[in-house]
């Protein structure tokens, strides 16, 4: 009788929960190994984008992408199907190639990156790497169901990384001056005669810049990023979101004309300083308007949107697998990738930690210096600096003059300078003359040149441009320094973009901006400009000596 009550409390007892809960902790630690790298590589390229995003307002709106992106991913999860791992069936060797040519290349562009984080060939090849990488890893531990769902809110977060320069240039000088135009037309219906000098509009009472030569560039990136996440949002066939791409850029392209418009009409009647007063709300409300427009244009699409195009967006005819061990198969498939992964991104980081400590520990860094313009010269005079260009270059010291010689010629320079931080190289390459000066109507006749002059120790990159101007040509000359720089850095083989690549043999590290440039008019000769500009430099760069009881720098030559 005994043994049978003893067998029934055995048989009603619960069972231990420690092996319940060591199942939960190696799950935990399975599914850790295949996120803290892909955590790791989002973090990355993030913490490369943000101050893109923070400081240029032409980019800003990459502030929401990655919110946006999380949506959609929340989105497609809830709108059914294709929850379920998919197969690995076919050919893995290409997607394992194309997997270990995104880690691999990894190196050379985080050894890159750390130098010159501000290079937009290298943001890109950074965002692909990521955004290849996590497609992979998604496609590992889900297979095909999961590839499908995931693929487009993933992808769509490359609409927030900024365009290349030889892109972006040239659409932005050609979206303003079609803008300009437009304005123009649309003040002669209104009898308010205006003049179109290439992103700027002349008006009874002044120039009243197109948007400081962004607002073309800016709605058309704006709305591509719209149109694509509303047809997403929607998950509508490619059709209709291609369909939905040339709506958002004629509705874009309408109410920035609108705007500039109205803007231009308030600066004709009432001058340019009442710009200010409506300019941010004359934005704002656009943007508004055209979102809602767009979304309204989103949601008569969707109701005319075939039976059954949801599920066959969302890949809900994915089959499960047909085999019973397929999930764990998959599993251990991205647990090891997640593993490798790791390891690779610690000798990676670990080879760009040694590389920089090397070879900055050999440099020899020259002296600092400034800039003293000719106050003295009884023709000299300040020009002030505006808000405009107080909030989009964020410089820690500005200043700007001009000034005439005996002999005729006429001089401008503006200097700006920032310390050491993260967004300051960001800030001091933003703005070049050939992208400010053609905006202002110039025509830049040549591409720029890249000599080297020597003041007093201080090696400076000069680039010489030449535009043509009403009043003759304009030889203009741009340096942009980095402080903390070896003396023998800056060769005149710099005028490549690919040069930029340098940084990684000089090891320089962000220690400050600056940039100085010259603009020297009633000269046509390049050769006697140059000669006039080597010159004046001695008289305007005041070289900053070591001070005393302070070990003085070799500059290295």
């Amino acid at each position: 009788m005994d043994t049978i009550d003893s067998s029934s409390k055995n048989a009603t007892m619960p069972s231990p929960e420690r092996p319940a809960t060591t199942g939960k902790i190696q799950f935990m630690l399975k599914w850790a190994l295949l996120v803290l790298p892909l955590g790791y590589l989002w973090f990355r390229l993030l913490n490369n984008l943000w101050p893109e995003w923070d400081t240029n307002p032409q980019y800003s709106y990459g502030l929401v992408v990655p919110l946006l992106v999380v949506g959609l991913l929340i989105r497609r999860c809830t709108s059914g199907g294709g929850r379920q791992p998919g197969s690995l069936a076919g050919n893995p060797w290409p997607a394992v190639l194309l997997c270990g040519l995104l880690a691999f290349f990894y190196l050379p562009t985080r050894l890159i990156e750390a130098a010159t984080p501000e290079w937009r060939p290298i943001q890109w090849l950074l965002a692909i790497e990521v955004v290849g990488l996590t497609l992979y890893a998604i496609y590992l531990a889900g297979g095909k169901g999961w590839l499908r769902l995931t693929a487009f809110p993933i992808l769509f977060f490359l609409v927030s990384v900024p365009w290349p320069s030889p892109i972006e240039t040239p659409l932005i000088q050609g979206l303003s001056r079609m803008n300009a135009a437009l304005v123009v037309d649309v003040l002669g219906v209104l009898n308010v005669p205006a003049i179109q000098h290439g992103n700027v509009i002349e008006v009874s009472t002044g120039m009243v810049g197109i948007s400081d030569a962004c607002s073309g560039i800016r709605s058309f990136q704006s709305s591509l990023m719209i149109s694509l996440f509303l047809g997403e949002f929607y998950l509508f066939t490619w059709r209709r979101r291609v369909l939905l791409v040339p709506i958002s850029f004629a509705l874009a392209m309408l109410l920035n004309v609108c705007r500039a418009s109205l803007l231009t009409w308030i600066a004709a009647k009432d001058g340019i300083q009442a710009i200010a007063e409506y300019h941010d709300e004359a934005g704002l409300t656009i943007l508004l308007i055209c979102t809602a427009l767009l979304w309204v244009a989103a949601w008569v699409l969707n109701r005319r949107k075939p039976a059954g195009a949801e599920n066959i967006m969302t890949g809900a005819s994915e089959q499960p697998p047909s085999a019973a061990g397929t999930g764990s198969r998959i599993r251990r498939r991205a647990n090891r990738f997640g593993l490798a992964l790791i390891l690779w991104l610690a000798a990676v980081e670990g080879g760009v930690q040694t590389w920089y400590y090397v070879r900055e520990s050999h440099l020899k860094i020259g002296p600092d210096w400034t800039v003293n313009f000719p106050t003295n010269n009884p023709s000299f005079k300040v020009i002030p600096l505006t808000e405009a260009e107080h909030e989009l270059l964020q410089f820690d010291e500005g200043k700007k003059g001009q000034w005439a010689d005996p002999d005729g010629l006429s001089w401008q320079a503006f200097y700006f300078n920032w310390k050491p931080g993260r967004v300051a190289g960001y800030l001091a390459k933003r703005h070049t003359p050939d992208i400010c000066m053609t905006a202002v109507g110039l025509k830049m006749e040549s591409n720029p040149n890249l000599f080297v002059v020597t003041v007093d120790g201080i090696k400076l990159p000069m680039r010489h441009y030449i535009f043509d101007s009403d009043g003759g040509p304009l030889q203009v000359y741009q340096c942009r320094w980095d402080a903390g720089e070896a003396t023998d850095t800056y060769t005149a083989d710099e005028s490549s973009r690919f040069n930029l690549i340098r940084a990684v043999w000089a090891g320089r590290g962000n220690k400050g901006q600056k940039v100085l440039e010259v603009i020297i008019s009633g000269q046509k000769d390049p050769k006697l400009a140059k000669a006039e500009l080597e010159r004046e430099l001695p008289k305007l760069i005041q070289v900053e000596k070591p001070g005393a009881g302070e070990r003085k720098v070799e500059s290295g030559n």
